[in-house]
């Protein structure tokens, strides 16, 4: 099952006279890329909360953000200088423009620095908090992984429907292959006709040079390395989770095919225009895939 590096999910948990706000972040990225933004009195905790990311995200920048609040009265100091001179200069405001209202303490309150923890987290508080923060955070980490997972399978129905399309583009220039022998022998007939005229020409030599001549634009061996690629792209969308960098590099063969294709037909005019627009619309599919491909996991 394909899975993609995008994603983003949150929740929040009160317990034991604290609220937790969790929001997990991730987008795609070569590697693991762990990002928190914790708390000063929740750092401690770091090395937990990323031993948890690892166990449901492989692969991809993530960023955690967590907020703790208290949810009691006991424990909070108000700078109440601080509050005095917000208070002061809104009623200034409000009676320099003639606003109308109340001021709401509510919101004054949550002004930065008007309101703060008395103490730092005791290590009976800290241990509390931990354990409520880590059950919260795997859900929130499963939430995550689910929308990946609803993003990957349409993920994987898109790659899954240009492979299928860069295996029809194979056939169609597998069947127009099949007629480089006769176009050899007729390219190499009609030089001699040029060069020589009427004279005589050994047969058997002539099919030698042909042979040579079908040998240097054959592409047998590359449609069939092909087709394997291909193939074995499917079985990784089928039969594994962590299929991002193992398709990247199949991708990345499949090119080089197309690229050889294009370069082994083109002393075949007969053929070599229509091998060469179906081996350019190859690379178009192919490097759509590998943008496709950049997000999964």
């Amino acid at each position: 099952m394909v899975r993609s590096m995008t994603g983003y999910s949150k929740a929040r948990r009160e317990e034991g006279g604290f609220a937790l706000n969790i929001a997990v972040k991730s987008v795609n990225h070569r590697f693991l890329d762990l990002q928190f933004r914790l708390p000063s009195e929740l750092v401690p905790l770091e090395p937990a909360l990323r031993r948890i990311v690892k166990q449901y995200v492989v692969r991809g920048h993530v960023e955690v953000a967590l907020n703790l609040e208290r949810t009691d009265t006991q424990g909070f100091k108000v700078n109440r200088e601080l509050l005095r001179s917000y208070v002061a200069a809104c009623r200034e405001v409000r009676d320099e423009l003639g606003f109308a209202g109340e001021m709401d303490v509510v919101q004054l309150l949550k002004i930065q620095g008007v309101l703060s923890t008395e103490n730092e987290l005791s290590e009976k508080e800290l241990a509390a908090i931990r354990k409520i923060l880590e059950p919260a955070m795997e859900g929130v980490l499963e939430t995550l992984n689910t929308m990946r997972d609803r993003e990957g399978a349409a993920l994987e129905k898109d790659i899954l429907e240009r492979l299928d399309h860069l295996e029809a583009l194979r056939k169609g220039i597998a069947k127009q292959a099949r007629r480089i022998p006769e176009y050899a022998q007729q390219r190499l007939e009609n030089r001699l006709h040029e060069l020589l005229g009427a004279v005589h020409v050994d047969a058997a030599r002539l099919a030698q040079e042909v042979a040579y001549l079908a040998s240097r634009s054959d592409i047998t061996e590359e449609l069939t390395r092909f087709q394997s690629h291909l193939v074995q792209a499917g079985q990784l969308l089928a039969e594994s989770q962590e299929v991002g960098k193992k398709l990247d590099f199949l991708l990345q063969e499949l090119n080089r095919e197309a690229n050889t294709l294009l370069s082994k037909t083109s002393d075949v005019p007969q053929i070599g225009v229509e091998v060469g627009r179906q081996a350019i619309e190859m690379k178009s599919e192919i490097e759509k895939l590998r943008e496709q491909v950049q997000n999964i996991e």
